[in-house]
Formats: C-alpha cells, structure tokens, sequence
C-alpha cells in the first residue's frame, strides 16, 4: 500500500487489512493497492478522492478495468504523477475495492468484468 497525504509511506499489509486500510482512507488522500506486485499475474488499484482505476497485470499484458467504451483521453493525477487516461477507464472511488475484495478468484475477474488493454 501507497499513500500520499501529502507526503509519500509505502508499507506491506495483508489483504483484508487493505480492504479496512481502502474503507477508511480519508477523501483528500491519494492511495495505491497492489496485489501480487511484480508477478505474472498483478492487480493495481489506484484511489483518488474522485475516482478510482484498477490495472490487471495478466498473460504478459496489463488491462485497464473499464465501465464504459469511451476511449478518449483525459488528464488525471494520481498521487503525485499526471496521466492521460481512457475516459471509460476513469471508475467509481469505491469499485477498486470491489475488486480487491474477489482477487482472491483473479481469473474471474477478466470474464466478469470488461477490460481494455492497456
């Protein structure tokens, strides 16, 4: 886990402390899940005050969760670094942690929900 608020702690916690960890984050502070990290297989979630966004690491290749098929670019910024981001890429604050919630089935999670690569 990752968080900038606004200085920048990086610290290793087990998965149902990151579920109470992304419960409890305070709207102003800027996190990063990840499961896995630097394996095959990797999940990435990254949580913002407005919106959150969730990469899968997967079969050599990275995938964005999306909600919708809007492709075009936008400007965001998570914690201290800008981006452009696909605009359907862009999720709900709260579904990173639906997902952090099923990686424990993560290859569920490519079939039941739809990706765009990345």
């Amino acid at each position: 886990m990752e968080t900038w608020d606004p200085g920048y702690q990086r610290r290793t916690i087990g998965l149902e402390e990151a579920w109470d960890a992304y419960r409890r984050l305070p709207l102003h502070v800027s996190a990063s899940f990840s499961w896995n990290d630097c394996e095959e297989e990797t999940l990435i979630v990254g949580v913002e005050p407005e919106f959150s966004t969730v990469t899968m690491g997967r079969e050599r290749s990275f995938w964005n969760l999306r909600v919708s098929e809007d492709e075009e670019k936008v400007p965001i910024r998570m914690g201290p670094d800008d981006y452009m981001w696909p605009r359907g890429c862009i999720l709900p604050r709260d579904m990173g942690l639906e997902l952090l919630q099923k990686v424990d089935d993560f290859d569920s999670l490519f079939d039941e929900y739809s990706w765009a690569e990345g």
